[in-house]
């Protein structure tokens, strides 16, 4: 059955532009979009209870990602990615996260370390107690807080841009056994560092951190990711 979007209405038409491009991407990472499913722009705003305007344009963003191609006499349809894509957005995400956890060590305060403290309990906790959706919401305020005590506006703009790539990598990644109590080690060397302001160690450690989920992830990715015209690219 083709997959359907839930109508959106919002007043601020900014905002409009943002959620619309976040849906369809969402939809395409989550596969209920599929590759090769064409994106009509009239049945998609319709559906969503948009104008075509903002849907026009979450198209043309989505084609800067790569994540749909214009295809002659078919039109706009879903790319998928491949292998080689994730890993390029995982090696991103890596050198992203040692950097700004190396400039957050020589500015971020006492009381951010205290929230990052708790935090980490918080994750761990949740995740015991098999609250898996909570788990991650917290694991995504921890990254946040280090990406903020950072002050270094274009770096977290880079981070947006993969934000939502990397809550679902992490997602997985946290299903795979013993995952989640190696995370709560990381985490807490991460603190560790931050709190000393030692900016290598912090480098060191959140290097680590993020190899360690990636690795997680590739392991755990069993759903083969293709591309369009590309069936041998698979997880």
């Amino acid at each position: 059955m083709e997959y359907r979007f839930l109508p959106i209405k919002f007043d601020d038409m900014g905002h409009i532009r943002d959620s619309v491009f976040s849906i369809l991407r969402n939809a395409i990472l989550e596969r209920k979009l599929e590759p090769g499913q064409r994106l009509v722009e009239r049945d998609i705003a319709e559906q969503l209870g948009v104008s075509r305007t903002p849907v026009r344009e979450a198209i043309r963003k989505l084609e800067l990602e790569k994540l749909v191609t214009h295809i002659p006499r078919k039109g706009v349809v879903v790319s998928g990615f491949s292998k080689d894509d994730i890993i390029e957005i995982l090696l991103i995400r890596t050198s992203l996260e040692a950097l700004i956890c190396s400039i957050a060590a020589t500015k971020i305060k006492s009381k951010e370390v205290e929230r990052l403290e708790a935090l980490a309990k918080e994750i761990s906790d949740e995740h015991v107690n098999g609250n898996f959706k909570k788990s991650n919401q917290l694991n995504d305020k921890f990254h946040e807080i280090i990406y903020r005590s950072a002050e270094s506006p274009r770096v977290y703009n880079l981070f947006n841009t993969l934000r939502e790539y990397i809550t679902k990598f992490t997602q997985v990644a946290y299903s795979k056994p013993g995952r989640p109590e190696e995370v709560w080690t990381e985490h807490n060397e991460i603190i560790e560092a931050l709190r000393n302001h030692d900016c290598s160690s912090a480098e060191a450690a959140a290097k680590r951190h993020v190899e360690n989920s990636s690795k997680a992830y590739l392991e755990m990715a069993s759903e083969p990711i293709v591309k369009v015209n590309d069936e041998k690219a698979k997880l």
